[in-house]
């Protein structure tokens, strides 16, 4: 076999993808240090870097003195997040969130659509392509400015076609997402899963720069999951997630969105949870939960759930734990296969009074290991609404060579 040589180009702008994504988990570094780091010759790094500030993704922060010599000063490098913008879109139900954000998710417009799944999913495409320029005009983007749009969906999405295969609640069949909303917006776009997208963002903002090995649990309308093995999100190449929400836990069970019965999504969502309540609640096994609701059941509903979640109610908590018990001791069976290094949750039943800390209990009763350390809110949690999406464009289109 003839010698074919090395692409140059290619090498260069593997290491200046390097140096970005050391930058980003380390912070501002000077060309020395970060020659160190990379295993690079200082003289390489500075033509790198050279190259990156003259394109305006570096700049320099300033000078330091190092207390132990004298002489030259180090000049720090750190990355110019105002680089480029992305339009971030996160389709769930029962809203979509749009907003304009740099490469580090700051500097956020935000605004937020009715998820119309009554509609055509090419129409309602349209209309989010539509809210998105409007938005980008009112924060002065110009579409030169804008690296991406990224998108995120429940359910399986083929990440390379840019379809939503089946968004669970939203659309029943397969979506061309990228291809209609390229169209629109005139920029390049990515879709990906709406748990995978967050987990994404761990890596690149998150825990994911301390942890090489993660498992991610959402829990709101649904139950979704992500694993990272070797800062690296697990693909499947059939397009299947890693979905805790859809082991089965009663093969008698409810008949969920997938097509199967008895999955922990029919158990544990928020509204499966909300109607255990609704049959429970009665002045004899749930009487301050009857007396707050003023001897109507119907009146528990996923608003009201995180003011009643407040109620010391024996009878109603006895409900509440029995779900969330089924719902960390399937999480405790995934750990215990994959033994991450964390189990990193988010999603709005976890900002429920007293949920989380029911759920960790009931994790560390599982096995004493999944403590107050192992198992732990994300700290992007506040940032759902943008964050997933945003980590898509950057890691795809900024950090990747």
């Amino acid at each position: 076999m003839g010698y074919t040589g090395i692409n140059m180009e290619n090498v260069k702008s593997r290491n200046q993808s390097s140096i970005l994504k050391l930058l980003n988990d380390a912070g501002p570094m000077s060309r020395k240090d970060i020659a160190a780091h990379l295993g690079l010759t200082p003289a390489s790094v500075t033509t790198l870097c050279s190259d990156l500030l003259a394109e305006g993704m570096l700049y320099e922060v300033g000078e330091i003195q190092e207390s132990n010599r004298v002489g030259r000063r180090k000049v720090l490098l750190d990355i110019n997040y105002q680089y480029r913008y992305v339009l971030s879109i996160c389709i769930e139900t029962p809203v979509t969130s749009l907003s304009i954000c740099d490469l580090h998710g700051e500097h956020c417009t935000i605004r937020q659509l009715r998820t119309d799944t009554s509609a055509a999913p090419a129409q309602f495409l349209k209309e989010i392509a539509d809210t998105g320029k409007v938005l980008m005009w009112e924060a002065g983007i110009r579409r030169d400015q804008l690296l991406g749009a990224g998108i995120s969906v429940p359910g399986p999405v083929d990440y390379q076609a840019g379809v939503s295969l089946h968004a669970y609640r939203i659309w029943d069949q397969p979506v061309q997402v990228v291809d209609c909303l390229a169209r629109h917006l005139e920029c390049p776009v990515l879709l990906e899963n709406n748990v995978k997208a967050f987990a994404q963002a761990e890596l690149l903002y998150g825990m994911g720069k301390q942890h090489s090995n993660l498992v991610f649990l959402k829990w709101g309308p649904g139950v979704g999951s992500a694993i990272i093995t070797d800062s690296r999100i697990y693909q499947s190449k059939c397009f299947k997630n890693a979905e805790i929400g859809h082991v089965r836990v009663d093969a008698n069970g409810a008949l969920c969105h997938c097509g199967r019965h008895g999955c922990l999504e029919t158990r544990v969502s928020s509204h499966p949870l909300v109607k255990r309540l609704q049959q429970a609640c009665s002045p004899d096994a749930t009487p301050i939960l009857w007396q707050a609701v003023e001897g109507d059941p119907q009146r528990i509903t996923v608003h009201d759930l995180p003011g009643l979640a407040e109620l010391d109610d024996p009878g109603m908590w006895s409900v509440l734990d029995e779900e969330i018990e089924t719902l960390a001791n399937v999480t405790g069976a995934i750990l215990t296969m994959l033994a991450p290094d964390r189990l990193i949750v988010y999603g709005n039943m976890f900002d429920v009074p007293h949920f989380f800390e029911h759920f960790r209990a009931a994790c560390k009763r599982y096995d004493p290991a999944y403590n107050e350390e192992y198992v732990v809110r994300s700290e992007l949690a506040n940032q759902i609404d943008h964050i997933g999406p945003l980590a898509i464009v950057a890691s795809e289109l900024f950090y990747q060579e």
